[in-house]
């Protein structure tokens, strides 16, 4: 029964892809504070609390805040409901950051903060770097075209008023999902074990 509600959250999470708005109810900071980075926490249309990060120095949030937001996942390039999409290289900047959070799930935990600081300035010159080893990294795979990254696996949720200038405003968030042909399988498999255990 856990998993068919862990199948049901995924599910919820990712059809929010095709549908308008959706509501953000940011949770909190992990350990430390925001300014540790990521992940911080959040909900979206009340499912599971998910692991996400900022990529927005200059926006606030805190927990217990909710706000609607517009759902982008980078693989389809379309930039257009994205905060930062009026940058120079604006793909690249956000291909580069979504580089960065999937580089979480295969670095230790002690250079998350440096990844997410790292993020920040890319989109943010002023915001303050744990020095440029990750976005020399980050800047390499760019000028590869990121060899073997599938950028379907990053969403993006981007407050409606995406260019609100108010820095107690809400920030722009990414983070990682299953990949649609992921989910399938997983809902076949679901499907399979209960109807057995119903069989049983």
């Amino acid at each position: 029964m856990k998993k068919f509600i862990l199948l049901i959250g995924l599910l919820t999470l990712t059809g929010s892809a095709f549908a308008g708005p959706v509501k953000i109810n940011f949770m909190g900071f992990s350990a430390g504070g925001w300014q540790t980075g990521y992940p911080y926490y959040a909900t979206v249309n009340g499912g599971s609390v998910i692991d996400v990060m900022c990529d927005d120095w200059y926006h606030g949030g805190l927990p217990g805040q909710t706000w609607q937001a517009n759902y982008t996942n980078l693989g389809s390039k379309d930039l257009s409901t994205l905060r930062f999409n009026q940058m120079p290289g604006a793909l690249t900047l956000y291909e580069e950051a979504g580089w960065l959070l999937l580089q979480t799930e295969v670095t230790p935990r002690n250079q998350w903060m440096a990844i997410n600081f790292t993020v920040w300035n890319i989109f943010d010159p002023n915001a303050p770097t744990e020095g440029t080893y990750w976005l020399t990294l980050a800047q390499r795979e760019a000028a590869l075209g990121f060899p073997g990254v599938n950028f379907n696996s990053i969403a993006i949720y981007t407050p409606v008023n995406q260019y609100d200038r108010d820095p107690n405003g809400p920030q722009e968030l990414l983070t990682i999902v299953p990949e649609p042909s992921t989910l399938l399988l997983l809902g076949s498999g679901l499907a399979g074990l209960l109807s057995r255990k119903r069989l049983l």
